[in-house]
């Protein structure tokens, strides 16, 4: 018996230039995601930087927000912290929204699984408390000192909801939204996965801006990007985003009572 495959054999199936899931190779459309197939070839130089450059300004304008308030002293009170976050959230949506037709896609949830999700969010849980009892131990250890992320919201009526809604809730909508939605979402129609996965996680990290929490930000970010591409939707990293730092604030909770 002849084991050579012909071409046209070989060629019967093919993978979704937006899911990677596996289609047929003429098929037009992903039956898993529903986009549109566009040959790489399609792809024209000038569409890809134009890609990078959107890329660029939606992280420049990121980092720029964030070194605002990170450096200018007279920034850091409550009311202008949510200012900065409101516009952090319209820059995401803005450039979430500028690529509708390909990014909607994201905001759906196939083959949800209440088990896995479950999983996630564990895990996520007992990260943040390893990752919280390393930073404590390393900042009372090199700097003698004590981090606290509820110094904005102390003597307000709402501390602790306050608290919640700017440091759990807001990043885990529009960080996901931003980061792993547009910004990596972009990168893989210029790059391949792994390249886009780890550019968008090293950006990520440094938008915090701050040295000692890159030991974490980093995987933390490559898991977020692979889980992401691995499930074709936002909402497992939104959830595993908002129960990391949800953990964070009840742990500072507990800790000041």
């Amino acid at each position: 018996m002849n084991n050579t495959l012909t071409q046209t054999e070989v060629a019967v199936f093919k993978n979704c230039t937006h899911c990677d899931g596996e289609i047929a190779f003429e098929s037009r459309f992903c039956r898993h995601c529903g986009v549109v197939q566009k040959a790489q070839d399609d792809i024209t130089s000038e569409q890809k930087w134009n890609s990078i450059q959107y890329a660029g300004l939606f992280y420049l304008l990121n980092i720029g927000l964030c070194c605002l308030f990170k450096f200018i002293d007279s920034l850091q009170t409550l009311a202008i912290s949510f200012i900065f976050d409101g516009l952090l959230a319209i820059v995401a949506v803005v450039f979430f929204c500028s690529n509708w037709a390909e990014n909607k896609m994201l905001l759906r949830w196939p083959n949800f699984s209440i088990v896995k999700l479950a999983g996630y969010c564990l895990g996520a849980i007992l990260a943040s408390l390893l990752v919280g009892f390393s930073v404590r131990w390393i900042n009372h250890t090199l700097f003698s000192e004590e981090l606290y992320y509820s110094g904005l919201y102390r003597g307000h009526k709402y501390a602790n909801e306050l608290m919640v809604l700017s440091i759990a809730f807001m990043p885990a909508i529009f960080e996901e939204l931003g980061f792993r939605g547009y910004m990596l979402q972009n990168l893989l129609g210029v790059s391949d996965k792994k390249q886009a996965i780890f550019i968008t996680s090293f950006l990520f990290a440094i938008l915090h801006l701050s040295f000692l929490s890159l030991f974490w930000l980093i995987p933390f970010a490559l898991l977020q990007g692979y889980i992401r591409v691995k499930e074709n939707t936002l909402w497992y990293g939104v959830c595993i985003h908002f129960f990391f730092n949800l953990t964070v604030c009840i742990s500072e909770i507990w800790r000041l009572r």
